[in-house]
């Protein structure tokens, strides 16, 4: 066998299997398919070049050539079909279509004179094999070739223009397969022409393609340079590796066998370069196998501690973060006497937060050198392992910490190089050791815990934030009501006061003094009742949700803003729905949201004006059918909000009077949000605002509804 057909017989092979496995990753993708069809095409056309150097007469290669040609004639085509989809994304342009279509009909004219001297002249021999020189039409179907490599540039060109990042890095490969494939796979053709040099095409063909079936196929690209960087790796180990087992192989073939066989050589090279290659491959799916069937159970506890570390992020609770890490370890591992302790910082000491299967503990103090020795390894420790370590100080502390907790494997928790806390594991079931990969597990899950345990400290923090910044509003809602209220209180004391005066005068007076104890007992009933509202709405107390009767939350806030409202000469006007059904809300919460919104319309109106309180129950549409909600809406004839700042107005700090704080409204956002409801908004400048508070009748709320400004029936 001529050894200068080997690298055609392995590239022809190499376009087959890899179009195969382009067609079978997405087999009704346009791309994948035309790809695959240009590389059947290229694959035939080596095919050609391997019987031409192997052929052992002239008439072979001339039938040979004439045969597998064929695959060259529709390279032009194919090419220009595959670089067409890949450009556009499978949405081939009407003109490009028409261009395409000439383009495969050029080349099965080309089939019709395959086998005529017009198109190719005779055959001749070379030192490498057989060729043939170019006829008449040749030429056309070289002009033919540039064409379709000039289009096809100028297609990429135009896809990468309008396409997304991600598909222009794909077409970063693309461009650097075409400039490694073109920079030197025209060689092929001189020959033909009467030049005289070896056809090397087919081997920079070669890799040239297979960048572009990289591009194809993957979906998470490398970058361009260290896709580069990692093929002239792989090449150079290869060739590192190759070459003086090439030349192992050819000495033992001369001791042994007397006669040297270099195509034998380089097949048993290529056998041990894909033996390498598919060691990786196999051995991962062997060793799950084998895991699967030999270490069922070892390998069931691992895979539910990789599934429960990618969890652990979405909790913020701390408490049911705990519980279900012991749990999860209690399930998986079978050990029962499981301790967390987390770092206290101003007492610099750790305290127990969750303890399972012994009595709780005692805070720890941990010495700055044990902890900075914790820091450093940054990996669970075993109880035996200790007396490895040479600090014997720092050895005796951690051992007297792990017998006091019953520990067997100290998980250290790290998060930004400090040391928040560690996890205490007592023994396994049935008296089980812990074995190397469970601490290599152990390990990456105790950086999760880390991570959620600070994501949940930061939720903690935002929610006291929250709850003091509410309060200030409260405060801040009643300072605004002060003098009204104090006119409020002043008016009945003043009535009290003069009937109290009169009184030693008329003691006698019976009717005087039924009337003086009904007023008297009439207003103390007003200042009672207005001050308990006033004690209650500003008395922090814990959320709690229970059904109310909404209209009952509107009086009492009623009573708030009443003098307010008669003092600027604002008359209010309520329209309930009959027979209301009740909500679940926190009655608290929802009167500061109704007392800001009340305050933010009175202040809104210049002069004299009017608010309505209206209430009805509203369908909002769900991802599936409806869910009734209680809509409270407050309308008023106030200036108006600028159609700019309506999308502004629940912004914290946002504020269009100089006097405001701007955190009215994106507090009642907030609590609203909290309820699972939504509020919304319509104003027209000069004309007024209208204020639709919504809250859910049932549990699902505004985690199903489709958007805040939904369409309310």
């Amino acid at each position: 066998m001529n050894i200068h057909a080997l690298p055609s017989i392995i590239a022809a092979l190499a376009y087959f299997f890899i179009g195969i496995f382009v067609f079978l990753q997405r087999k009704t993708n346009p791309v994948n398919r035309s790809f695959a069809l240009m590389l059947l095409s290229v694959a035939a056309w080596n095919m050609e070049w391997a019987g031409l150097f192997a052929a052992p007469s002239a008439e072979f290669a001339y039938v040979w050539g004439n045969i597998f040609r064929l695959g060259l004639l529709f390279i032009p085509p194919t090419f220009l079909h595959f670089t067409l989809n890949f450009a556009f994304s499978s949405k081939i342009p009407p003109r490009s279509r028409i261009i395409l279509l000439i383009f495969y009909l050029v080349s099965l004219i080309w089939v019709f004179f395959n086998w005529s001297r017009s198109f190719h002249g005779h055959i001749f021999a070379t030192p490498w094999g057989y060729n043939f020189k170019s006829g008449p039409l040749y030429s056309f179907f070289i002009l033919q070739f540039i064409l379709a490599v000039f289009l096809s540039f100028y297609n990429m060109i135009r896809g990468y223009l309008i396409s997304d990042t991600y598909h222009r890095h794909r077409m970063k490969y693309f461009f650097l397969a075409i400039g490694t494939s073109f920079a030197l796979g025209p060689v092929n053709f001189l020959p033909k022409f009467g030049v005289e040099i070896y056809p090397i095409g087919n081997i920079v063909i070669t890799i040239g393609l297979f960048i572009a079936a990289y591009s194809v196929v993957q979906h998470r690209l490398m970058d361009v340079s260290v896709f580069m960087a990692k093929g002239l790796s792989y090449l150079l180990s290869l060739a590192i590796l190759a070459v003086p087992f090439f030349f192992v192989i050819i000495f033992l073939e001369e001791h042994f066998f007397h006669e040297i066989q270099i195509i034998f050589a380089l097949v048993l090279i290529m056998l041990g370069a894909a033996s390498i290659l598919l060691f990786g491959f196999f051995k991962v799916r062997i060793d799950r196998t084998m895991s699967h069937i030999v270490l069922k159970d070892k390998y069931n506890y691992h895979q539910i501690l990789k599934d429960f570390s990618r969890r652990l992020v979405t909790i913020v609770d701390l408490d049911r973060l705990l519980n279900l890490l012991a749990d999860t370890i209690e399930k998986s591992m079978g050990v029962k006497k499981i301790s967390v302790f987390l770092l206290d910082p101003e007492k610099d000491l750790f305290r127990p937060r969750l303890v399972r299967g012994s009595t709780p503990g005692e805070p720890i103090k941990i010495s700055q050198a044990a902890i900075q020795f914790l820091q450093d390894r940054k990996e669970a420790i075993l109880r035996v392992e200790l007396d490895w370590f040479e600090k014997k100080a720092m050895v005796e502390e951690l051992k007297s910490i792990l017998r006091r907790c019953e520990t067997e494997v100290f998980l250290p928790l790290i998060f930004m190089d400090r040391m928040i806390g560690f996890i205490n594991l007592g023994q396994k079931a049935e008296g089980q050791i812990y074995y190397p990969e469970d601490l290599n597990l152990l390990y990456p899950l105790g950086n999760q815990v880390a991570i959620a345990i600070e994501n949940s400290n930061l939720y903690d923090s935002l929610k006291k934030s929250q709850t003091l910044i509410r309060r200030a509003d409260r405060l801040s809602s009643l300072g605004t009501l002060v003098a009204s209220l104090a006119h409020e209180i002043r008016n009945p004391l003043v009535s009290i006061k003069t009937f109290t005066q009169l009184l030693p005068e008329r003691i006698e007076d019976v009717e005087f003094r039924d009337y003086f104890l009904k007023v008297a007992s009439g207003e103390i009933d007003r200042l009672t009742g207005l001050i308990n509202e006033l004690l209650g709405f500003a008395r922090p107390a814990e959320p709690r949700l229970e059904g109310e009767d909404i209209h009952n939350l509107i009086d009492k806030m009623e009573v708030l803003i009443a003098t307010e409202a008669r003092k600027k000469n604002v008359a209010l006007h309520k329209n309930y729905a009959p027979d209301l059904p009740q909500v679940r809300i926190d009655a608290e919460q929802i009167k500061q949201v109704l007392l800001n919104i009340l305050l933010n319309a009175i202040q809104a109106i210049r002069g004299e004006g009017e608010i309505w309180i209206e209430t009805r129950t509203v369908q909002v549409p769900l991802e599936e059918g409806t869910e009734p909600f209680v809509q409270v809406e407050i309308r008023d004839t106030g200036v108006g909000i600028p159609q700019e700042n309506l999308e502004r107005i629940f912004d914290p700090f946002f504020s269009t009077r100089p006097e405001g704080n701007g955190l009215g409204l994106a507090i009642s956002h907030q609590i609203v949000h909290d309820h699972r409801g939504f509020i919304t908004v319509e104003s027209e400048v000069g004309k007024g605002s209208s204020f639709k508070v919504h809250l859910p009748l049932k549990t699902g709320g505004i985690g199903a509804v489709q958007g805040q400004n939904a369409t309310v029936s």
